[in-house]
């Protein structure tokens, strides 16, 4: 492990936290100090996944949400969370269940939905065979293939505080609130960034979705594929995706589409998924 160094910065929640900044063998890691001795630990991989993992720290322990793709990533975080010196008392995996195996005999929760896409056709095992035709034994192979099952609404108490688990607009994983540092877990915003929008009403549910957090004035929205955002950044996203409705109600066919969003969002990341919702929302 590298030497640890640190930054605290001030931020303006609904209670006082404070960040700092810990480095890693692999990725970087920030801490979001909160009120009571709660810690969020914010593991970024840095690479071309850009993927996201997170540990809340309690005094009582550690619970891990979300793992990542390649292999030294999640050897990176597994050496990270045992430098904490606290129990990983257990796992939310919601869509990025790669190398569980790494974290020992840790409970893994899932909804029902999220367990079928680990397994044999489903989507999050399809992707992961993917990654490892292209990348080969850069990938962590290994999916769970039992979990704790948890249902949507339920509360769990783990390390002494409470996780809740929400519907997710995708339908196969699940996202997480937090009560404690009211903050919230979903896979996918990005204020800056297009995501994969299959249709109109996936769409108008990722508005309510962000407009309920709005409501609820969480502090932080984490994803597994962006830093945690904030408030600004929901308002943000509220108004990209209702220019995205208004243009894939609106427009003739899937270049004109294209040309509309590019032309209203000329600086945003992942084009790619830009084009997957277009394709998906002008299919013949």
């Amino acid at each position: 492990m590298k030497k640890i160094f640190f930054m605290a910065v001030s931020f303006v929640f609904l209670f006082a936290v404070s960040v700092s900044a810990n480095a890693v063998s692999v990725g970087d890691v920030n801490v979001y100090n909160f009120d009571g001795g709660l810690k969020l630990h914010a593991y970024s991989t840095n690479d071309n996944m850009n993927d996201h993992c997170y540990v809340v720290e309690t005094p009582e322990g550690l619970v891990l949400i979300e793992s990542t793709a390649y292999k030294e990533n999640v050897n990176a975080l597994n050496d990270y969370i045992k430098s904490l010196g606290k129990p990983l008392t257990a796992a939310l995996l919601s869509y990025h269940p790669n190398g569980y195996k790494t974290y020992g005999e840790v409970k893994i929760y899932a909804t029902e939905n999220a367990l079928k896409s680990w397994g044999e056709g489903g989507s999050v095992n399809n992707l992961t065979k993917s990654f490892i035709q292209a990348l080969g034994d850069k990938v962590a192979d290994d999916l769970p293939e039992k979990a704790e099952i948890v249902e949507e609404g339920q509360t769990l108490n783990l390390a002494g505080i409470d996780f809740k688990i929400l519907h997710s607009s995708d339908g196969e994983d699940y996202d997480i609130e937090i009560p404690a540092i009211n903050t919230i877990y979903r896979h996918m915003m990005g204020a800056k960034t297009h995501n994969i929008l299959v249709s109109v009403p996936y769409i108008e549910a990722e508005i309510a979705d962000l407009k309920n957090y709005q409501a609820k004035n969480y502090s932080l929205i984490l994803t597994s594929h962006n830093a945690p955002e904030n408030q600004k950044d929901v308002a943000e996203k509220i108004a990209y995706l209702e220019k995205v409705l208004q243009l894939a109600t609106s427009g003739k066919n899937k270049d004109e589409f294209l040309a509309g969003v590019k032309a209203a969002f000329p600086d945003y990341n992942g084009e790619a998924y830009l084009e997957m919702s277009a394709g998906a929302l002008f299919a013949k």
